[in-house]
């Protein structure tokens, strides 16, 4: 189970803990949207069957502690609390438990930035790298250490008690980092490597890459699921593709900086297939922070873990250390994040193109003197030129995204978009236009938006504007937001009589006027859009007050296809005489899944269909897409069942 805790206790449970504990459950359920993240696949890959939160309640109390299967969470536990204690003030002292036990919760939003614009998060977690480094620096150690003594030399080499010290010291530093997939790799490659030497036999490094993949999916057979798993693969299969069998003699330095480029190369199919995007500063970022961070940063944080039960001053003095080395760090990668040329956003590529651009990179990275090596370039044409299918000047489509208790449509014509409401606000980190809706444009290949508008003021309909705001370049912004609620120096008001047009799409505010009504929610900015004669009508968050001035006022605007139900479906809008005016074919609800507002009402709900409307949720739907014409609805998809997966709730 995941839960939350929000009984604001002094002393909360701690890792390896046990508790007794009263909590409410659902079901796993997340957002689901083109290109947004799988909160439910993440749940299911991480073996969580419910989510909740602890209630208020006499029977929640400590037991007693933990046994000897939490043992190791709670000592990562206790080294995180302690590292975090020892570095209060600094600004990195979030970074470092993440490289002593890999728990990543200290790093802060902008942090995270930074790591992807420069493609170097991955130092800043126990990766794979780190594994063979620690392996390495007791291999060395214990051998030196073995050669001083005639008496074992007799016996056996120097190489034997470092193999199995070097075994023993991987499998520590990767059960403190929880065993994620990259540790699991490096583990699995490190105990082969030894115990070669243990039984004095060599292999093939594709054969030892080969063995651990095999390993692992018999160990874990979900593990295909994480990105990690083919990210950490990929990376050490184009290395070793790159650097073995080749003839002639360069540089370390040379070589050093070959490899991040030929890494980039080579990993750019996966990463747009992936994420989308591709760190275009990643092989500079990494020619640095890689050998700084793993013969710096990584020996002062293990080492200082290493003293902390033997002398505080000296674990606070070597974290102090490695603390320094992340400021020297940042200062190499906040100028190159910084740059405007730092990440390069693609949209989803069609799946079909893949293979070729496996093949193509595969060609490209031959050895040089491979005769007509620039053929491999060709073959990544198609996934980097190919653009995504989008509406046709006779058409208009319409993407209500499923951003839970909140709103977020998109509007789309051949060369326009729109974005009208941007979801709610959760948390300094989370809020639904970085998560949802930035993902969803760059996804199909939105660069630019022609107008954003902000409905009102309520939270659940501007938490995300700032957010898409920094993402994506805007060219107008509407707003029917109270200025206390919500401003930005570009927003102009938003007001009845306004009106625009896109090729064949036309546009038309009919509320709020010029004197609205006292209440927010009628204050929203209502828009009727429409191709031809087909039309869809977006009317915010409006209640029975402000649909009865719409209907004194224009009820020959109303008629329209496609209806976006009044707030949500509360019981204060959608009166019968609105339906009748508007006579949608089609009404699309916004609701969150088991939210506590409980919307749509049953009364709205059984009100549409009475009038025989059909009518779609995206509580149960995800994100819904429909594409219109002049001639009316053409086609409608629902993104729940069109991208549904075993593990997503039905």
């Amino acid at each position: 189970m995941r839960l939350n805790d929000y009984t604001q206790r002094r002393q909360p449970p701690r890792a390896g803990e046990r508790w007794r504990l009263r909590v409410k459950l659902k079901r796993p359920h997340g957002f689901l949207n083109p290109g947004g993240f799988d909160y439910e696949r993440y749940l299911f890959r991480q073996g969580i069957a419910a989510t909740g939160y602890i209630k208020r309640d006499d029977i929640n109390q400590k037991l007693a502690g933990p046994d000897a299967a939490r043992a190791m969470l709670a000592l990562r536990g206790r080294i995180s609390t302690r590292i975090a204690s020892m570095l209060e003030a600094h600004t990195h002292a979030g970074l470092l438990p993440a490289l002593a036990v890999g728990d990543r919760r200290g790093i802060d939003a902008e942090q995270w930035q930074i790591l992807m614009r420069t493609g170097t998060s991955h130092l800043l977690a126990i990766s794979g790298l780190h594994i063979g480094l620690v392996a390495g620096l007791v291999f060395a150690l214990v051998r030196f250490l073995a050669s001083l003594s005639p008496r074992l030399l007799m016996s056996m080499p120097a190489v034997m008690p470092a193999a199995i010290a070097a075994m023993l010291a991987a499998a520590a530093y990767a059960m403190l980092a929880g065993f994620s997939i990259p540790t699991q790799r490096a583990f699995i490659m490190v105990s082969l490597v030894m115990l070669g030497i243990l039984l004095r036999r060599g292999y093939m490094s594709s054969s030892v890459l080969a063995l651990a993949l095999l390993v692992i999916l018999l160990y874990d057979p979900l593990a295909v699921l994480d990105a990690g798993f083919w990210l950490s693969f990929g990376a050490v299969a184009v290395i070793m593709y790159v650097l073995t069998g080749r003839v002639g003699q360069l540089s370390r330095l040379w070589q050093w900086g070959r490899v991040q480029w030929m890494i980039a190369l080579g990993m750019l199919p996966l990463m747009l297939a992936i994420f989308q995007q591709l760190s275009l500063v990643a092989p500079v970022a990494n020619l640095v922070a890689v050998p700084w961070v793993s013969m710096v940063t990584v020996p002062t944080t293990l080492l200082a873990t290493l003293c902390m039960p033997v002398s505080s001053n000296l674990a606070s003095g070597l974290l102090q250390v490695a603390a320094w080395s992340l400021v020297e760090l940042w200062a190499v990668l906040e100028p190159l994040a910084g740059s405007d040329y730092a990440t390069w956003f693609s949209h989803v590529p069609r799946s079909w193109t893949l293979p070729p651009a496996l093949l193509g990179i595969t060609w490209l990275l031959l050895p040089r003197g491979w005769p007509a090596r620039w053929a491999g370039g060709v073959c990544l044409l198609p996934m980097l030129l190919l653009p995504k299918p989008g509406p046709s000047a006779d058409e208009v489509w319409l993407h209500l995204l499923d951003v839970g208790q909140g709103l977020a449509v998109v509007v789309r014509s051949e060369q326009q978009a729109m974005v009208y409401d941007t979801g709610p606000w959760f948390s300094e980190s989370f809020d639904a236009g970085r998560a949802v809706i930035v993902p969803f444009l760059r996804a199909q290949g939105i660069k630019t938006l022609d107008t954003l508008v902000v409905s009102h003021g309520d939270n659940d309909h501007r938490g995300g504007a700032d957010s898409l705001l920094r993402e994506i370049p805007v060219r107008r912004i509407l707003s029917g937001a109270d200025r206390k609620r919500w401003r930005h120096a570009r927003a102009e008001p938003c007001l009845a009589g306004q009106a625009w047009q896109w090729g064949k799409v036309r546009f038309e505010v009919l509320s709020p006027t010029d004197h609205p009504l006292r209440e927010a929610n009628n204050r929203s900015c209502v828009i009727r859009l429409g191709i031809g004669n087909t039309h869809i009508l977006l009317p915010g968050d409006i209640e029975a007050g402000a649909e009865r001035q719409l209907l004194a006022a224009n009820p020959s605007k109303l008629p329209a296809r496609l209806l976006l139900v009044p707030h949500h479906g509360s019981k204060t809008s959608s009166t019968a005489a609105f339906i009748r005016a508007v006579n949608p074919e089609l009404a699309l609800f916004a609701t969150g899944y088991r939210n506590r507002y409980r919307f749509p009402h049953p009364r709205v709900e059984q009100r549409y269909r009475d009038l025989h409307v059909a009518s779609l949720n995206t509580a149960d739907a995800g994100a819904i897409t429909i594409k219109l014409d002049a001639d009316g609805l053409q086609q409608t998809s629902v993104w729940r069942e069109q991208a549904g997966r075993y593990w997503h709730a039905q």
